[in-house]
C-alpha cells in the first residue's frame, strides 16, 4: 500500500512561525514605546570637571615639577570635590607621602600649604587644636657618619644620642687610684654619652643640616645641648616601633670595667 504526501502539517507549521513573528514584533514595539515615553531611551549627559592627576608615581618628600602633573576630566562626585583644578596650584609643593600613578592630587597628600615650603610642621591631614603640644621645627648639624651613613631622609623617625665633655667642679676631679692610695669615687673630666631624644620625625634635611619636628621645651635643650658643644648622633629605628627605650648612658670608666679594657701605664725604662 501506498503512502501519500499530505503538506497540512509543513503548512500549518508555518503558520505558527509567522503568527510568533508577528507577536514578538508586536511586544518589542510595545516595550520601545514605552521606554520612550519614559525618556529612558534619551543619553544623559554627565557634568564633568578637570582636575589635577599625577602622570607617574611621585615619592613622598618630593618636590612636585610639572612633569608629575596631568590633567583629567572626571565626573563630578564628591569623592573629587577638594581634588586642585589647576596644575600652578601643586606646583613647587612638596608630597607628604608618595602619590601613585594616576591618582587624584588633594590637599591632604601635600606636606607644605603654601610653594616653595619644604616641610609642614603639622602632620599631613592634621588640623591645629590649641590642645596639642607646642610644636616647633628646630635645625641641628649631624655629619654623616654619625647620620646613618647619611642615608637618612625626610619622614623618618630616629633617636638622638649626645655625647658632651663633662668638667667637673672645682676640688671634685678624682685622681687614678693606686694600691697604696685608693682614689674616692670622684666624677673625672671627660666625654659622656646620652641618648637624650627618641622618635624625633626629621621634617627635612640639606646635606648634614636637618630639621626635626619637636616640641618647644625639648627645642630649647637642643639648642643647650648645641651650645655646651655636644656631638649628636642619629640612630634610625623601624617604623613599626614606638617603643621608648630605657638606657643608662656610657662613660669611659663604666666601658672600662664592663669589657675588661686594661689601663695604660707608664713603662719602666730602667
Amino acid at each position: 500500500m501506498e503512502l501519500e504526501y499530505s503538506d497540512k502539517n509543513s503548512r500549518r507549521s508555518k503558520v505558527y512561525i509567522a503568527a510568533g513573528i508577528v507577536v514578538a514584533l508586536l511586544v518589542a514595539a510595545t516595550v520601545f514605546i514605552a521606554l520612550q515615553a519614559s525618556g529612558l531611551t534619551d543619553q544623559a549627559e554627565v557634568e564633568t570637571r578637570q582636575v589635577v592627576v599625577s602622570a607617574l608615581e611621585i615619592p613622598g618628600r618630593k618636590e612636585i615639577v610639572e612633569a608629575d602633573l596631568v590633567m583629567r576630566s572626571v565626573p563630578v562626585d564628591p569623592v573629587n570635590a577638594t581634588a586642585f583644578v589647576t596644575i600652578d596650584e601643586v606646583l613647587g609643593r612638596i608630597a607628604a607621602v608618595p602619590i601613585g600613578a594616576g591618582q587624584l592630587v588633594t590637599p591632604n597628600l601635600l606636606a607644605s600649604s603654601e610653594a616653595g615650603a619644604t616641610f609642614s610642621i603639622l602632620a599631613p591631614g592634621e588640623v591645629f587644636d590649641p590642645s596639642m603640644p607646642d610644636l616647633r621645627a628646630v635645625s641641628i648639624t649631624v655629619a654623616d657618619d654619625r647620620a646613618v651613613a647619611g642615608t637618612l631622609q625626610p619622614g623618618q623617625l630616629v633617636d638622638l644620642i649626645a655625647t658632651l665633655t663633662v668638667t667637673p667642679l672645682e676640688g671634685q676631679t678624682g685622681e687614678a687610684a693606686t694600691e697604696e692610695s685608693p682614689a674616692p669615687n670622684l666624677p673625672m673630666a671627660g666625654p659622656s654619652t646620652k641618648t637624650t631624644l627618641q622618635q624625633i620625625d626629621i621634617l627635612s634635611r640639606n646635606g648634614t643640616l636637618y630639621i626635626l619636628r619637636t616640641d618647644l621645651a625639648t627645642a630649647e635643650k637642643i639648642t643647650q645641648l648645641t651650645a655646651a658643644g655636644a656631638q649628636f648622633t642619629f640612630v634610625l629605628r623601624a617604623d613599626a616601633d614606638d617603643r621608648t627605650a630605657e638606657t643608662e648612658g656610657s662613660t669611659l670608666d663604666q666601658l672600662l670595667e664592663e669589657y675588661g679594657f686594661p689601663a695604660p701605664a707608664a713603662a719602666n725604662l730602667d
